[in-house]
C-alpha cells in the first residue's frame, strides 16, 4: 500500500512539474520586462567586450574565469531576448 501511495505521489509531482514548465514556456513576459531585456541585451556585448579587455590589460589573476562569466551572461541575455520577443520555440512548436 505504501509503495502504491509513493508511486502515485511521484506521478502527481512529475505531472505538476511538467505542466508548470509548459506554462512558463508558453507565456511571454509583460511588455515592461520585454523592454528591459531588450535594452540590457542591446548593451551587454559591448560591456562584456570592454570588461574582458580591461581584465586582459590589467593582467587580473582571474581574468579567464571572469571573462567566461561575462560571455555566459551575454549568452543568457541573448536567449532571454529571443524568448521575450517570441523567437524561441515552445515545446509544442518543437513537436510540429
Amino acid at each position: 500500500m505504501r509503495r502504491q501511495v509513493e508511486t502515485i505521489l511521484k506521478a502527481l509531482l512529475a505531472a505538476s512539474l511538467a505542466s508548470s514548465l509548459l506554462g512558463c514556456a508558453a507565456a511571454r513576459p509583460p511588455q515592461r520586462i520585454q523592454d528591459a531585456i531588450h535594452t540590457a541585451n542591446r548593451y551587454m556585448p559591448e560591456y562584456v567586450a570592454e570588461a574582458n579587455k580591461a581584465l586582459a590589460d590589467a593582467e587580473h589573476p582571474d581574468r579567464e574565469r571572469l571573462a567566461g562569466i561575462g560571455d555566459r551572461l551575454a549568452e543568457v541575455l541573448d536567449a532571454l531576448d529571443r524568448w521575450a520577443s517570441g523567437q524561441e520555440k515552445t515545446p509544442e512548436e518543437d513537436k510540429q
